[in-house]
């Protein structure tokens, strides 16, 4: 018995598979602009009201697409899968030549993190070429709240989180006082989108760091350049926090987030 994969394939119907497989991609990229009428999107597309309403009833058949007394918008399928893709990146492949990048203009190691539960764990280290070098590597793990790459998965969360995860890492050490800076220097790097932070170990490592965002506008890793406190205290601060935020952001650009969106 032959084969399906063996028979003779109609070219006239590949083509006009795939056409109706483009259009079908081209009405769900109409409407991540917002809710579109049936007619509008025949219009944008130049193909007929039937040929249109055919698409868009296969697609809100399997849900790719929904209706709101707006219009058509995306449907919940999509929302699914876009959270599937998320959880399957690999950060480290998508963020390291960017990182390559950071690393070769500031001659600073560069650092990706991501929170796991009350910690954050290092994911990748891109060593720089100063000779001065910062001893963190891939795998470990350290409250939240303690380090600049932690603080800064943090930003969007509430005070109240900001709170919880400080005492959850201090302890009995955890002062009013203390705690009341902790919360100034959170909110400061919440509006600048960046945080400057002196290592709270003693070893004289100053670091600057900015969040990357998924395609769903959340921070999902954080990364940063550190060094020796005196060694940065002579270059441009902000000049290499600028960098670092383009970075982040070409990040999380290479993720899908959108600003806006």
């Amino acid at each position: 018995m032959q084969n399906v994969a063996d028979r003779d394939v109609n070219p006239d119907l590949e083509v006009k598979g795939a056409q109706t497989l483009m259009r079908a991609l081209d009405i769900l990229d109409a409407v991540i602009d917002g809710p579109i009428r049936t007619t509008d999107l025949a219009r944008r597309l130049g193909v007929s009201k039937t040929t249109a309403h055919r698409l868009v009833q296969a697609l809100r058949s399997r849900n790719y697409l929904a209706v709101t007394p707006e219009g058509l918008a995306l449907g919940p399928k999509l929302l699914h899968l876009g959270r599937l893709a998320t959880e399957q990146i690999d950060y480290v492949r998508v963020a390291r030549p960017f990182m390559e990048t950071l690393s070769e203009h500031t001659g600073i190691c560069v650092f990706l993190a991501k929170r796991e539960g009350d910690f954050s764990r290092h994911l990748e280290r891109v060593t720089g070429t100063q000779r001065l070098r910062v001893a963190t590597a891939p795998g470990d793990r350290r409250p939240v709240a303690e380090t600049g790459l932690g603080k800064t998965l943090l930003l969007d969360e509430s005070e109240e989180e900001w709170e919880r995860l400080y005492r959850a890492a201090r302890g009995e050490t955890a002062t009013a006082a203390a705690l009341k800076r902790f919360i100034a220097q959170m909110r400061e790097a919440k509006e600048a989108g960046s945080l400057i932070h002196d290592s709270e170990l003693g070893d004289g490592v100053r670091s600057i760091a900015a969040p990357v965002r998924d395609s769903f506008g959340k921070i999902c890793v954080a990364i940063s350049i550190a060094s020796a406190a005196f060694y940065l205290a002579d270059r441009d601060i902000d000049e290499l926090r600028a960098s670092v935020v383009e970075t982040a952001d070409q990040i999380s650009e290479a993720l899908g987030y959108r600003p806006g969106n």
